[in-house]
């Protein structure tokens, strides 16, 4: 039996706000009050501010070497820089590990003890690749469902190229993979690991739908519901994939979604932008949770998501920082602080999303999107705990505590992380790895991926005219939006 104390901190998450002790027992909160006492280590917390670890519900940590990668270009162009590569973009199964772990730095530094990673692979080495991103997870301590990312499609496919006559052939649409190889693989992943390891849960992650056959698709909802796992996918990042979508499905993707049972609790839908108000609806009805990902939304252009008109209808939202080469940060404070003051531009006053509300969907709506009991400070949870000093914060009556944490707070005061009861950070310092060999061999790779970037980006300017046009013949399309949203 392990024990932990947490002892005479301010005690803050959406149910209280308080002074008290918090004792950890073999990785749950066994205990909260005032006076309490162990034989076990002793962490002081007098004078700080003691939360839930953030959670982290949508990323890549395939891009966490990627930060700065590019600006100025919108998703689909984006897409074919950071996504589908060039010279020097593959990486090994080491690469990956570093990557991961280079990642899980900046999160558990930033306050996140959670994460849902939906990281791309390499079909030829999948095992390796796979077990390299869960060792990684595993070594620093941090908690992880990792939805591998797969797709049995070209980056074409997922455009409504029909708009635009006379394209090359070397564009169009092809299958890259069979559906039962990627479902051998996706099996023997789950087998590996689901189980193993009590902070690891493994998960299927079809890369979206335009990106995946309908066979795939289903084969992968299947494949979930079967080996009881979740599932995470893109939904609708961008406006193109709503025509994509009626074309493929005859009508709706997110009724397409309803049809083959995918809206239940254990299917999560990162960006969920580009929703009709039908489509809304629908999915805040049901048990499925949408995961918002406001900065790097923001920075590719790519819409703005109906969250508040989704938190209306009832739906669940949880929060992501999405992949370094997008978003180009892993800090979760800044993801919150996204999804508070996004929405106030075109919203009414009673519509704004509070401090509060911001925090639950990072709390709560995480804690749903890996079905876990992480996201608050309550007996029998998780010991998923984060220590802030009040160098830079003040003590304050909750509202104001709140709106500090969410408004104010970048990660400096992250002063201590504790994952399942052991401690991840203290005084700053990462308990678990030797960081500084970690950030010198990312460098190296860093530097392998900076010198194929010329390629790269000359690749993407050669699709650019097509971009272009999409977007202007998409634009003239009447799409069925009443409300703005993008």
């Amino acid at each position: 039996m392990s024990e932990l104390l947490i002892r005479g901190g301010h005690i803050f998450d959406l149910t209280r706000s308080e002074s008290a002790d918090i004792l950890l027992r073999d990785g749950r909160i066994a205990a909260i009050g005032v006076g309490l006492s162990t034989g076990g280590t002793i962490v002081e917390a007098r004078g700080k501010i003691v939360m839930p670890g953030f959670i982290n519900a949508h990323t890549h940590s395939n891009q966490a070497l990627e930060k700065g990668l590019c600006d100025r270009f919108p998703l689909d162009a984006w897409m074919v820089i950071a996504s589908y590569g060039g010279t020097n973009a593959e990486l090994s199964p080491r690469d990956l590990y570093v990557s991961a772990l280079i990642g899980a730095i900046e999160m558990i530094r930033t306050g996140s003890t959670s994460v849902l990673d939906m990281p791309r692979v390499n079909p030829a080495s999948f095992e390796a690749d796979t077990d390299a991103i869960m060792q990684a997870y595993a070594d620093i301590g941090m908690r992880a469902a990792v939805a591998i990312s797969y797709s049995d499609v070209n980056f074409p496919a997922s455009l409504p190229l029909e708009l635009v006559p006379g394209m090359d052939e070397t564009l169009k649409p092809r299958r890259t993979a069979a559906v039962a190889d990627l479902v051998s693989h996706l099996d023997a992943f789950i087998d590996r690991w689901k189980g193993r390891h009590p902070l690891l849960s493994p998960m299927v992650g079809p890369s979206s739908l335009p990106r995946c056959s309908t066979e795939m698709f289903e084969a992968s909802v299947d494949l979930a519901r079967r080996r009881g796992v979740g599932l995470q996918t893109h939904l609708l990042s961008g406006k193109s994939q709503v025509m994509v979508g009626e074309k493929r499905y005859g009508g709706s993707t997110v009724d397409f979604l309803k049809r083959i049972g995918c809206l239940e609790d254990w299917a999560t839908f990162a960006h969920s932008i580009w929703l009709s108000d039908e489509e809304v609806r629908t999915l805040g009805a049901s048990s499925a949770v949408a995961v918002h990902n406001p900065v790097s939304n923001m920075k590719l252009g790519a819409g703005v998501a109906p969250i508040p008109e989704l938190r209306k209808a009832g739906g669940r939202i949880a929060l992501g920082s999405d992949g370094a080469s997008s978003a180009d940060s892993q800090n979760m404070f800044e993801t919150v602080k996204g999804a508070a003051i996004l929405h106030r531009i075109n919203h009414e006053q009673e519509d704004w999303i509070l401090a509060e509300d911001a925090l639950d969907m990072c709390w709560n709506g995480g804690a749903a999107a890996l079905r876990q009991k992480i996201g608050q400070l309550t007996v029998g949870h998780a010991a998923d705990i984060v220590l802030l000093h009040t160098r830079n914060m003040f003590d304050a009556p909750r509202d104001q505590l709140a709106g500090q944490i969410v408004h104010s707070e970048l990660g400096g005061s992250v002063d201590t992380v504790i994952v399942a009861g052991e401690i991840a950070l203290q005084n700053g310092r990462i308990t678990r790895i030797d960081e500084a060999a970690i950030h010198a061999e990312a460098q190296e790779i860093v530097s392998r991926l900076h010198a194929g970037l010329p390629e790269r980006m000359r690749r993407a300017q050669d699709f650019m005219p097509l971009f272009r046009e999409l977007e202007r013949r998409v634009s003239k399309t009447q799409l069925n939006f009443s409300r703005f949203c993008g």
